[in-house]
C-alpha cells in the first residue's frame, strides 16, 4: 500500500444536494449519508502540519471557504468517474483509495494533515478509482474555483501542495507501472512455465523408465550367467550388441517398410517359440532374422529370449538417455533465453544486437504463437548494434507483440493470424516494424492510443500503461514510434538511432 494521497478523492460532487435538516450551531445533517455539514474553523486547519509556516490571514480565508463534512467507517466518498471538483484536508481518519476494476493496482492511503482531490494546478477532473473511509473520517472541503486566488493569498501552503501533487503523480505513475510490469511479468513466466513444464515433465518420465530397465537389464544379465553359452554365441551377442550405439526409434524405414520388417520377424519368432512382441523392439533396434537366426542353432529358447530381451533394453536405453539430453538441452536453451532476455549480469546500457532481442522475446511467447499463429520473421542482414539498454527495449518488443497477438487472438479460428516482424536499416536510424492482421484499431481512438490509463481492452484485461510505458522508452533512447492501422493490418514502427 502506498501512502501517498490519493488523485480523485471526492465526496460526491457534481451529485443532486441531498435534503437537509436543521441543526443547533449552523451544522447540517445530510440524509444521504448521515454525515454532518459545517463550517470549518482556522483552529482545525493550524493545528496540521500542512499549513504550518502559513499566515493567519490566510487560514482565515481559506477556513472560511470550507465546509467540514464527515464519513462512517465503510463509507464511499467517490466512485470511478466521478467530477473532481473540490480541494479537500483530511482532518482526522483514513481514507484508502483504489480501483475495483483491477484488484491488482496499489492501493493509496490519505491520512490525518494530508490534501487529497483537485490541488493547485492540477489537471484532474474525473476520479480514476473508489474513495472509502476506513474509520471515522472527517474532511475540510473548498470548491476548487478559489485555487486560483489560494496561490497568491496562501504562497507558503500552495508551494507545499505544488510539491505534494508532483511527488503524488510521480508516484502514482511508479505504481501503476509497476503493476503493468507485473502483469507483463506474470504472462511471461505463466508462458515460460508452460515451456518448462513440457521438458521436465519429458525427463521425469525418461528417468523413471530408465531406472526400471537398468534393474531389468542387470536381472537379465544374472540370468544369462546360469545359461551355457558357447563363445562362437557370445561373439555373436557382442556383434549385435556393438550394432545397438543408436536410439533408432525415429528410423529411416517408411511406416510402411517397417511394419513389413516387423511382421516378417514377429513370424520368425513365433516358429521358434519365442513371443512376437519382441519384434517391434528388436525392428527398432535395426535386428532382423538374419542377424539373430545363427544365435537359435546354439541357444535354449530361455537364452535367447534373454539375449534378444537384453538387446531391446539396451535400444530403449540410448533412446532414453538421448531424451534426457533433449530435454535438458531444451531447458537449458530456455534458461538462457531468459538470461539473455534480462541481460542478467550485464550492465544496464551496453552495445545491443536489436534483432537477437526481439528473436528471444518471440521465444518468450513461443507458449502462444504455436497454436495456430503465424510468425512471419523479415530480417535485415548485418545491423549494426546500437548503445541502447537491452532490457527496457525487450520491454517495448514484449508489449507490441503481447498486443498484436491479444489483437490476432480475438479472431474466428477459420481465419489465418499472422503476426509480422521486419528490420531493416535507414540512414541514421534501425527501423523495426511489429506488426499483425487483426481487426485494426479505430481510426477514433488511434490518436489516444500512446496516452497514460488509454486502452481499448475489456476492464480489468489492462492497465492502459503498455503503449505510454513503449513511448517513454523509446523516447528516452531517442528514438521515435508511430502506427498505421486498417482493419486486416496494423503495423507498428520503431525508430532507434544508430
Amino acid at each position: 500500500m502506498s501512502t501517498i494521497s490519493p488523485p480523485g478523492m471526492v465526496s460526491g460532487e457534481g451529485q443532486e444536494p441531498p435534503d437537509t435538516a436543521p441543526d443547533t450551531g449552523g451544522a447540517t445533517r445530510t440524509a444521504a449519508s448521515g454525515g454532518v455539514t459545517c463550517a470549518c474553523s482556522p483552529e482545525e486547519l493550524l493545528r496540521l502540519p500542512l499549513f504550518e509556516g502559513e499566515s493567519r490571514e490566510s487560514v482565515e480565508w481559506i477556513a472560511s471557504l470550507m465546509t467540514l463534512r464527515s464519513f462512517e467507517p465503510g463509507e464511499i466518498l467517490s466512485q470511478p468517474g466521478d467530477p473532481v471538483n473540490e480541494f479537500q484536508v483530511v482532518l482526522e481518519g483514513e481514507i484508502h483509495y483504489g480501483r475495483p476494476d483491477d484488484p491488482a493496482s496499489p492501493v493509496m492511503i490519505a491520512h490525518e494533515g494530508q490534501a487529497i482531490g483537485v490541488l493547485p494546478f492540477s489537471r484532474l477532473k474525473t476520479a480514476l478509482g473508489r474513495a472509502q473511509a476506513v474509520r471515522l473520517t472527517r474532511l475540510a472541503r473548498m470548491d476548487a474555483a478559489h485555487l486560483r486566488e489560494l496561490v497568491y493569498r496562501a504562497p507558503v501552503l500552495a508551494q507545499r501542495l505544488v510539491s505534494q501533487m508532483t511527488d503524488r503523480t510521480r508516484e502514482t505513475a511508479r505504481n501503476v507501472e509497476n503493476s503493468n510490469r507485473l502483469l507483463a511479468l506474470g504472462k511471461l513466466a505463466a508462458g515460460l512455465a508452460h515451456e518448462l513444464n513440457n521438458p521436465a515433465a519429458a525427463a521425469v518420465r525418461s528417468s523413471s523408465r530408465l531406472r526400471e530397465l537398468i534393474n531389468e537389464r542387470r536381472q537379465r544379465a544374472i540370468a544369462l550367467r546360469a545359461e551355457p553359452i558357447p563363445a562362437a554365441a557370445v561373439e555373436i551377442g557382442m556383434r549385435l550388441s556393438d550394432s545397438v550405439t543408436e536410439c533408432r526409434s525415429a528410423g529411416t524405414l517408411d511406416e510402411l517398410e517397417r511394419n513389413d520388417r516387423e511382421a516378417e520377424l514377429s513370424d520368425w519368432l513365433e516358429k521358434k517359440g519365442l513371443p512376437g512382441e519382441l519384434a517391434s523392439g528388436l525392428t527398432d533396434a535395426g535386428i532382423n532374422s538374419g542377424q539373430i537366426a545363427p544365435l537359435a542353432e546354439m541357444l535354449t529358447i530361455r537364452a535367447l529370449m534373454l539375449v534378444l530381451e537384453a538387446l531391446v533394453d539396451d535400444h530403449e536405453i540410448l533412446c532414453l538417455t538421448s531424451e534426457l539430453e533433449e530435454t535438458s538441452r531444451r531447458i537449458s536453451d530456455l534458461i538462457l533465453s531468459i538470461k539473455t532476455y534480462s541481460y542478467m549480469d550485464q550492465s544496464p546500457v551496453a552495445e545491443v544486437d536489436v534483432e537477437q532481442g526481439i528473436e528471444l522475446t518471440l521465444r518468450m511467447f513461443q507458449h502462444r504463437t504455436r497454436s495456430g499463429v503465424q510468425v512471419s520473421r523479415r530480417y535485415a542482414e548485418g545491423l549494426p548494434r546500437i548503445r541502447a539498454n537491452g532490457s527496457a527495449l525487450n520491454q517495448i518488443w514484449t508489449n507490441l507483440i503481447d498486443n498484436s497477438l491479444d489483437a490476432i487472438e480475438s479472431m474466428p479460428n477459420d481465419q489465418p493470424r499472422v503476426l509480422s516482424v521486419r528490420t531493416c536499416q535507414e540512414p541514421s536510424a534501425i527501423l523495426v516494424e511489429i506488426g499483425d492482421n487483426g481487426p485494426g484499431i479505430p481510426a477514433d481512438v488511434q490518436a489516444r492510443i500512446f496516452d497514460p490509463f488509454f486502452t481499448t481492452k475489456p476492464v480489468g484485461e489492462g492497465t492502459g500503461l503498455g503503449l505510454d510505458i513503449v513511448q517513454r522508452i523509446v523516447r528516452n533512447h531517442k528514438g521515435s514510434i508511430r502506427v498505421n492501422s486498417q482493419p486486416g493490418k496494423t503495423v507498428f514502427q520503431v525508430r532507434l538511432p544508430i
